[in-house]
């Protein structure tokens, strides 16, 4: 069984206000607020959740409108507005976070970090509860004003629920609040963490900052890639089961108009399984997934920039495995020269699912400018499966990225679709 080998996703609370030893409440009510997307009002407070994909499952962030201390030079300031709460990991098998420190028991010690994990307790039910030791400012209103003082304490970050995959993490995703805080990029190390600047609020979006050192693309969408177009991106990952399957599917595509985008291990370059320069012969873009597909997060900086090298292939664009990522991942992926990308729609075909599974899947749940994850080794990497999915899409009024010959370049600034 696959497992959730993700980075710890860590969002620190910098500075939280404590007044009169309270501070920002677990939620309660009759519904699960941390995995009902929307805004919702329970006891007087308010409350915000919304969620996005995450490896086989999803991921839910909660804010909360609470009051905020955050230092400014030598004095100490108050800010009202929506505040970080906790992430929730939406149901999922509890052998898919075998060896993770967000479901096992204990204190770990993570980038410098300390957490604290407790599972299957009166208070997490069928799950666990991650703690993070942080720095939290404390406030106290006297007769002469405030008063503040930094006490280190464990403080409540994510949940982790286990049960059966949910069945309806389409819907699940699709709500968002209108405005959100600065974006940061996806997970940190070693099944998962992010740590935020001190001033602010963290937050995990589909989108980058710029970085002039790469592609010069405005608002990057690290889910949809270099599409900039509303037609869908058939991706696949891996390695296929044999040189003449590749080469079959690859001309199908051509010949159904269809550019693909390939992220092809380096061991399958090696070993003879996949042909670079005749992907793109015949008009698909190949992109970075890493040599030996480990969990890049669990690496050294060094090692993950030598993960992305050759015989990988060195291009503009990379896929980590498992899509996990962390600061430091994201650093080494900055320093050669390579943006991350993830994706929309995750079809889990390789969890032995056939090919009418995998494309009835694809049809239903794809919507436009999505790009759609799967694998070279699995049921849906020929060219019957391409033909059903592009006809069923079109049904719908979706194209798919359309074949326009050999690309311009083996390191393009953007898919030509």
């Amino acid at each position: 069984m696959k497992k959730l080998c993700h980075p710890v996703a860590t969002f620190m609370l910098a500075a939280v206000l404590i007044i009169g030893g309270i501070s920002v409440p677990h939620a309660a009510a009759d519904f699960d607020v941390y995995t009902t997307p929307g805004e919702h009002s329970i006891a007087g407070r308010q409350w915000r959740t919304w969620c996005e994909p995450y490896s086989q499952t999803a991921r839910c962030r909660t804010e909360i409108q609470a009051t905020t201390v955050v230092r400014a030079g030598s004095t100490y300031q108050q800010r009202r507005g929506w505040t970080f709460n906790n992430l929730t990991y939406v149901s999922s098998p509890s052998p898919l976070w075998t060896g993770n420190p967000l479901a096992t028991t204990g204190d770990h010690v993570i980038d410098g970090r300390t957490w604290r994990t407790e599972c299957r307790t009166p208070k997490t039910g069928n799950g666990c509860r991650s703690y993070l030791l942080a720095d939290v400012v404390a406030a106290v209103e006297t007769s002469a004003g405030w008063r503040y003082r930094t006490e280190r304490k464990f403080v409540f970050n994510n949940i982790v629920q286990y049960g059966q995959l949910r069945t309806d993490l389409a819907e699940l995703t699709k709500w968002h609040p209108s405005t959100t805080p600065p974006a940061e990029t996806p997970p940190v190390k070693a099944p998962p963490v992010e740590t935020p600047p001190v001033e602010t609020p963290p937050v995990e979006t589909p989108v980058e900052t710029p970085d002039p050192a790469l592609p010069p693309q405005v608002n990057y969408n690290n889910r949809k890639g270099p599409n900039n177009t509303d037609r869908v991106t058939l991706t696949y990952d891996d390695c296929p089961n044999s040189l003449s399957a590749f080469k079959a599917t690859v001309r199908a595509g051509e010949e159904l108009g269809i550019a693909l985008a390939l992220f092809p291990r380096g061991d399958c370059i090696a070993k003879g399984n996949f042909e670079p320069d005749f992907a793109r012969a015949h008009g698909h873009y190949v992109f970075n997934h890493s040599i030996s597909h480990p969990s890049l997060p669990q690496l050294s900086f060094d090692e993950v920039v030598k993960e992305l090298g050759a015989p990988g292939v060195v291009t503009t664009y990379g896929r980590p495995p498992f899509g996990a990522s962390s600061p430091t991942v994201k650093r080494a992926y900055d320093a050669v020269g390579m943006r991350q990308w993830f994706w929309n729609v995750d079809t889990n075909d390789w969890r032995d699912k056939t090919q009418e599974e995998v494309v009835d899947y694809v049809v239903e749940n794809t919507r436009a400018g999505n790009s759609v994850l799967m694998h070279m080794q699995w049921r849906a990497f020929n060219g019957d499966a391409l033909r059903e999915m592009k006809s069923g899409l079109a049904a719908r009024g979706i194209s798919v990225c359309r074949n326009r010959g050999v690309p311009t370049a083996v390191k393009p600034e953007k898919m030509d679709c």
